[in-house]
């Protein structure tokens, strides 16, 4: 096992550091250690890069980020990535008073659940915390009627806050289960600020 003490830095806070981590993408040569979200605020990690690297993680700050950088040598380098996460959309109609009641009331609903949500324009996404009918039966009745509804992939950062949040660093088992964020996050996001994929079937209700 590898020891890592620290990060290195953040690839897109450092164009140097870029420049090094994309050469090694160029070069086959930079492994990428892909997490579930939820563990970003762990201070101590057991992980392994899709390469097999077997690294031990000492994380020197609130939580990591995505592109921060686990090791960076002349022959390879590793970094953070984090998996996408499957989501129930609500695509809202035209901003009317009885449309955004809805929205509220399904905010609230969600937040009930301790489930994340966020928002980027007119879309709400909403993190599949539980199964499909489950997610369903608990937000269908605060769906506006003319809105749309259908499931996507999207990158995980999108239920990210941008400013990490210091909640008491407290080391943590590396075989212990990662912790959960509880209440409710709402993210906001400028639209085009993220790429999504939509490669979905809508279901119109």
């Amino acid at each position: 096992m590898r020891r890592i003490d620290g990060i290195v830095g953040n690839r897109y806070d450092n164009p140097d550091l870029e420049d090094q981590v994309a050469a090694h993408e160029d070069a086959g040569t930079l492994e990428r250690v892909v997490l579930d979200a939820t563990k970003r605020r762990k201070s101590r990690l057991r992980v392994e890069t899709d390469a097999g690297t077997d690294l031990g993680v000492l994380v020197d700050r609130p939580e990591l980020r995505e592109g921060d950088i686990l090791f960076l040598d002349d022959d390879r380098a590793a970094i953070v990535t984090f998996r996408s996460r499957e989501v129930y959309v609500v695509e809202l109609p035209d901003p009317t008073s009885d449309a955004m009641a809805a929205a509220v009331e399904l905010g609230h609903r969600v937040g009930n659940q301790h489930w994340d949500i966020a928002i980027d324009g007119g879309l709400v996404y909403v993190p599949l915390e539980a199964d499909r009918h489950i997610v369903e039966a608990v937000v269908g009745d605060y769906v506006p009627e003319d809105a749309s509804t259908y499931y996507d992939e999207v990158d995980a950062t999108l239920f990210i806050d941008d400013e990490p949040q210091d909640q008491g660093h407290e080391a943590i088992d590396v075989d212990q289960e990662p912790e959960h964020d509880h209440g409710m996050g709402v993210h906001h996001h400028d639209s085009g600020s993220h790429e999504h994929g939509h490669g979905h079937d809508h279901s119109h209700e």
